[in-house]
């Protein structure tokens, strides 16, 4: 980073301010983007900033999470409030977008797409055996031979 006296400058600047204050607006949901544009600095020298310290990464994930969990609570909230269908509908788009933004936040609000069969080629040979005995049980058991 010798050659990056701004970056330097934002990162010094972010340890001025403190990740305690810089996490604390992420948890209340100001949010990455905007904390970055209301310290003053960039993407890559707050990105860079997370990286210089041991665990500070894992804090700010953790201030994360905190958000999301708190979008996810906003959810119960809007959708118990609906009066009409109408309402209703718009509700579920402000719900939607919260679990969208939930879940890119954090995994555990991530909506889970499992399959919903779970075939396997062991399961597709088994079943070919269990025909091909079938079949020669018919022809063995066949009267008219």
């Amino acid at each position: 980073m010798t050659g990056r006296p701004i970056m330097r400058k934002q990162m010094r600047d972010l340890d001025d301010v403190g990740e305690e204050v810089i996490f604390s607006m992420i948890s209340a949901g100001k949010g990455t983007v905007k904390t970055i544009k209301e310290m003053g600095v960039g993407r890559r020298a707050f990105y860079a900033w997370l990286d210089k310290e041991d665990g500070r990464r894992a804090r700010y994930q953790e201030a994360r999470q905190l958000y999301a969990d708190q979008i996810a609570e906003e959810v119960i909230d809007i959708a118990d409030g609906a009066i009409d269908a109408h309402d209703a509908t718009v509700r579920k788009l402000r719900i939607d977008a919260r679990k969208w933004v939930a879940g890119n936040m954090s995994p555990q609000w991530r909506d889970r797409k499992e399959p919903l069969v779970n075939i396997t080629l062991g399961d597709q040979h088994l079943e070919a055996l269990r025909q091909i005995s079938i079949n020669t049980a018919i022809e063995h058991d066949d009267p008219d031979d």
